[in-house]
C-alpha cells in the first residue's frame, strides 16, 4: 500500500497508538493527539518513514508532549496565547524537502504549556518546561545538556507585569525526527532578561555565546560577523527574537539567532542573506539566483525592482524572519531566510504548487538525480487528503513560512512550517467529530 493510499484508509501507526493511550490519558491530551497527532502521523507516512520509526515517534508525541500543550480550545478555562504560531496554537509541524530528492525529514516545534498557564494561579506559565524536561531526560537520558544548563542559566526569567514583546512565550522546543535518531532542540528568548537588565537582546545573546563552554574561541569569528554587520548598519534595527540550541556534541553543535526584519523589498533580502557582502561566492550568487525565482513566484513579485517591498501588513509577524547559524570551528555564518507567506503569498494552493513546480526544477538540473523521485508531489498529496480543497485554495493559514538556506553547489534547501488549523481539516479524516474539528465541543465519551 502506497503512502497515500494508506492516509485514504487510515494512518495505521497512529491508530495503534491511540488505541494504547485511549482511557489512560487526560481529555485534553487524547484532544491533542487525535488532532494535531493525527497530522503528524499522515506526514510521517508520506514522507516514508518505516511502520516501526511512525509508530515510535508518534508513541513519544503521545507520552511526552501532549501532556504539555496547555488546554484544548473547547475548554472553559483561559487558552495561553502561545507565540508559536498566529492563531496562538503551541505546536508547529514542518517539512524539510532538502534540496528536493532526498527522503524529507518531518519535525515539529512546541511551547510547553501547562493546564492551568494564563490563569490566576499560574499567569506566566512558570514551571512547565521545567518539568516538560524533566520528564524529557527521564525518557531520554543520554540528551546533552552541559550547553542547555548553560543557556537556561543565562536566560532564566518570568514577565512581570509590563511586558514590551507583545506575547509572554519565554522558551520552545523542537524535535527533528529522522528515521533513527531525533535530534532535541531549545528555543530562548532573551527579552525577559534584556529588559529587567536594560540592555539590548543582542547584547543579552552575545553575553550567553561568549560565556558559553567552548564557544568563546570556537564561535567567535562568525559570531562578531553577523555583529559588525548589524552595528554598520545603524538604521537596520533587527529585532531579535530568540536563540536556538541543537543538543548534541559540541563539537557539532549549532547556534542560531532569530531576527526579523520590517524591510520587506528583496533588495534588503540580498543584503541580509550575504550580511551586507560579507558572505559571497559562485555557490551564494547560484543560490540566491533561485531564491529570487522562488521569492517571485510565492509573492507574486515578477518583474518588480529590487526595491519594492511587499504589501504592508500590521500584524506582529510580518516582515522578514531570518536566523543567521554558528556552528563550531566553522569561520563564514550561514543565513537562512524564513518567507513568512502566511501574510504575502496568494493562497495555501498555490504555495504547494510553487514548491512543488520549484524543486522538479531543481531536481531536475542536476544530472544524476533527473529521474529522482521528488518529495514535493509526496508533500502535495498528503496536504491533499488532510486539508479541505476549498480552505486551501481559499485562504492562508496552514503555511506559515517557508524556509530557505543556500547548500553546496547552490541548491536551495526549503523547508515548509505548517500550523495544524484543524478547522480546515478534510471532513473525511477519522480523528473526531465536526464538532471537534471546528474546536467547538469537548471530545466524545
Amino acid at each position: 500500500m502506497t503512502p497515500s493510499q494508506s492516509l485514504q484508509v487510515e494512518a495505521k501507526p497512529w491508530h495503534l497508538v491511540k488505541t494504547k493511550w485511549e482511557g489512560i490519558s487526560e481529555p485534553y491530551q487524547q484532544y491533542w493527539y487525535q488532532t494535531v497527532g493525527y497530522m503528524l502521523g499522515a506526514l510521517l507516512d508520506s514522507a516514508g518513514y518505516s511502520y516501526e520509526s511512525q509508530t515510535s515517534i508518534l508513541h513519544q508525541f503521545a507520552n511526552l508532549v501532549t501532556p504539555y500543550l496547555g488546554v484544548a480550545p473547547w475548554s472553559e478555562l483561559p487558552r495561553w496565547e502561545s507565540f508559536m504560531t498566529d492563531d496562538n496554537t503551541p505546536i508547529e509541524l514542518s517539512w524539510d524537502f532538502h534540496t528536493g530528492a532526498d527522503q524529507p525529514t518531518i519535525r515539529y516545534s512546541i511551547e510547553p504549556i501547562g493546564a492551568d498557564a494564563g490563569t490566576g494561579t499560574n499567569q506566566y506559565n512558570e514551571g512547565t518546561a521545567a518539568a516538560f524536561k524533566q520528564a524529557l531526560f527521564k525518557a531520554y537520558p543520554d540528551i546533552e545538556t552541559a550547553l542547555l544548563n548553560h543557556f537556561e542559566a543565562c536566560f532564566n526569567g518570568s514577565w512581570a507585569d509590563r511586558n514590551p514583546e507583545g506575547h509572554c512565550s519565554t522558551f520552545f522546543w523542537a524535535f527533528d525526527l529522522n528515521e533513527k535518531t531525533i535530534t532535541n532542540k531549545a528555543y530562548f528568548f532573551p527579552g525577559v532578561v534584556a529588559h529587567a537588565t536594560h540592555r539590548s537582546k543582542l547584547i543579552v545573546i552575545t553575553d550567553a555565546i561568549t560565556s558559553a563552554p567552548g564557544c568563546r574561541i570556537g564561535m567567535q569569528i562568525p559570531l562578531h560577523i553577523y555583529i559588525d554587520f548589524v552595528y554598520q548598519h545603524p538604521g537596520l534595527e533587527p529585532e531579535i527574537d530568540m536563540l536556538a540550541l541543537d543538543l548534541v556534541p559540541l563539537e557539532k553543535a549549532r547556534l542560531k539567532i532569530y531576527f526579523r526584519e520590517r524591510r520587506t523589498d528583496f533588495g534588503s533580502v540580498k543584503e541580509t542573506m550575504s550580511l551586507g557582502g560579507r558572505i559571497q561566492g559562485p555557490e551564494f550568487e547560484t543560490g540566491m539566483k533561485r531564491l529570487t525565482r522562488l521569492w517571485d513566484a510565492l509573492t507574486g513579485m515578477h518583474n518588480k525592482p529590487d526595491d519594492i517591498p511587499l504589501p504592508y501588513k500590521d500584524h506582529r509577524t510580518a516582515g522578514i524572519l531570518y536566523n543567521v547559524e554558528f556552528r563550531m570551528n566553522v569561520e563564514t555564518p550561514k543565513v537562512k531566510i524564513y518567507i513568512p507567506v502566511r501574510h504575502y503569498a496568494k493562497n495555501d494552493q498555490q504555495i504547494i504548487k510553487v514548491l512543488k513546480e520549484f524543486l522538479t526544477e531543481q531536481v531536475g538540473q542536476r544530472q544524476d538525480l533527473r529521474t529522482a523521485p521528488v518529495s514535493a508531489e509526496s508533500y502535495s498529496r498528503c496536504l491533499g487528503n488532510l486539508f479541505d480543497t476549498k480552505a486551501l485554495a481559499g485562504g492562508l493559514g496552514v503555511h506559515t513560512y517557508i524556509g530557505c538556506s543556500i547548500q553546496r553547489g547552490g541548491d536551495l534547501r526549503l523547508v515548509s512550517y505548517i500550523n495544524p488549523q484543524l478547522g480546515k481539516m478534510n471532513s473525511k479524516a477519522p480523528f473526531a467529530s465536526p464538532e471537534m474539528r471546528t474546536n467547538g465541543e469537548k471530545l466524545p465519551n
